[in-house]
């Protein structure tokens, strides 16, 4: 079915496929950057954001997903909306074509589709970790630890690609649940193939986050790969070491979408030059988990996205020098207690600058760092808790953003920020307010503002 909408602007006309952090994170910069130089329509199957880094949360704070209407959010930044599972690439027509066969014409296309999970093994004792959806499961794992029916946990991380995070927060909160409930014949292991924990972060975040497995009574196997042969059994290798296991958890291992029409990998990925550009594709890029950059994590697939945008903007006559895709690993690991702050610059030019604290190293201190997104998913925090962490430990953004010009690009930027000059004091329950750096016309000299929540808040 062909599209019914045409051209309705003489703008170039943007199709963001795909609405999670990468697409999201276009949309948002592009529309600070390029204010209403292009008409953008965003293609997606999903109805809602849901923020699946905090998913791991979920088992031990029950609380029901609500996410952000994407609906809402194109709305709200001036885009169009098509509910849709992307099928193929045309690009000789300049269309992008649904599964429902709706066509979408574009000038410019970005593909921020992510990556398909894939489950290692299938066995009924092993609990493969995706998202909100196994909270269930995982809560009752819970309920059989705390009741002494099972006491011996692995949690393994498989090979190839995969954002280990999240498998290090489970274990560590569950290590916790079990101290709380005073159950000391619980045996949690973690198998990694890392050669240290948490590695991708660098020697001194790795040495103190392998502290605070030790310190969780945690078991570590670095550099393995742990296999189930039988129930009840796994074996790690190298060395064939057999472990008696009652349950094991897992996180999918991530393979490329082989999108129609675009050439990709043997693995599924496609190639991208520094600012997202597909070669020998004019006018298509891509950000995100789909790309054949091999760390997949939303806060980089953001920085992908930002990459994009300027790309984008310059194009269409912003006034904007576009920067390539430098790599800064930021990760917000939950530990049960006071979580941790990590903070690594990748791209290969810093050496090992990792840092890890219990104090925020980055704002809003949430554990999607995304320039444009961040600020954006702090501000709507009272209508989805679920975006963002908020708990006794975490640094509860309280203001209210200002209504955002998007003809000023008045949205917020993503910030490091310095530890406070004591590390051990605690952070505020509640902040008043926060400072952001502006991006555009909003605040031309670069400086620092300061938003203020409104007086009935």
């Amino acid at each position: 079915m062909p599209n019914d909408s045409g051209r309705r602007s003489g703008r170039p006309r943007v199709v963001i496929a795909g609405a999670g952090v990468a697409g999201l994170e276009t949309l948002l910069a592009l529309r600070a950057l390029a204010a209403d130089r292009v008409e953008i329509t965003i293609l997606a199957p999903e109805t809602r954001f849901i923020n699946l880094s905090m998913s791991v949360d979920q088992p031990f704070k029950p609380k029901r997903e609500r996410g952000l209407r994407l609906q809402d959010i194109a709305a709200e930044m001036g885009a169009h909306w098509h509910r849709g599972v992307l099928d193929r690439v045309e690009h000789e027509r300049h269309r992008v074509v649904s599964r429902d066969e709706h066509e979408l014409p574009y000038d410019m296309l970005v593909l921020a589709i992510g990556a398909r999970p894939n489950r290692e093994w299938t066995s009924t004792d092993v609990l493969t970790y995706h998202g909100g959806h196994d909270g269930p499961a995982y809560r009752l794992l819970l309920a059989q630890l705390r009741a002494g029916q099972i006491n011996r946990v692995a949690f393994v991380k498989p090979a190839g690609a995969s954002w280990p995070l999240p498998l290090y927060d489970l274990v560590l909160m569950t290590a916790a649940s079990c101290a709380a409930q005073g159950k000391s014949a619980a045996q949690l292991s973690l198998i990694t193939p890392e050669q240290e924990p948490l590695a991708i972060f660098g020697k001194s975040a790795s040495a103190k986050v392998r502290q605070l497995l030790q310190d969780a009574r945690v078991g570590l196997h670095t550099s393995s790969y742990g296999v189930p042969i039988r129930s009840g059994r796994l074996v790690i290798s190298p060395g064939g070491h057999r472990m008696r296991v009652d349950r094991i958890v897992t996180q999918p291992r991530i393979v490329g979408p082989r999108l129609r029409g675009i050439a990709c990998a043997e693995d599924g990925f496609i190639q991208t030059d520094a600012h997202g550009r597909l070669p020998g594709l004019d006018g298509v890029f891509a950000a995100g988990d789909m790309t054949t950059f091999p760390v997949k994590q939303g806060g980089l697939a953001a920085q992908q996205a930002d990459a994009v945008a300027e790309a984008i903007a310059a194009s269409v006559g912003a006034e904007i020098d576009p920067q390539p895709f430098r790599p800064v690993l930021r990760g917000l690991l939950l530990t049960g207690g006071a979580p941790r702050y990590v903070r690594a610059d990748i791209s290969g030019g810093a050496g090992d600058d990792s840092i890890i604290s219990g104090q925020a190293l980055w704002w809003p201190p949430d554990k999607i760092c995304g320039r444009y997104l961040a600020p954006y998913l702090s501000s709507q925090a009272g209508e989805a808790l679920d975006v963002m962490p908020r708990d006794e430990h975490a640094l509860p953004v309280e203001s209210v953003l200002d209504h955002l010009d998007l003809s000023a690009g008045g949205l917020g930027e993503l910030v490091d920020v310095e530890p406070p000059a004591a590390p051990d004091q605690a952070p505020p329950r509640r902040s008043r307010r926060h400072e952001e750096r502006s991006i555009g016309a909003a605040d031309p000299d670069g400086g620092w503002l300061r938003k203020r929540r409104p007086e009935n808040a």
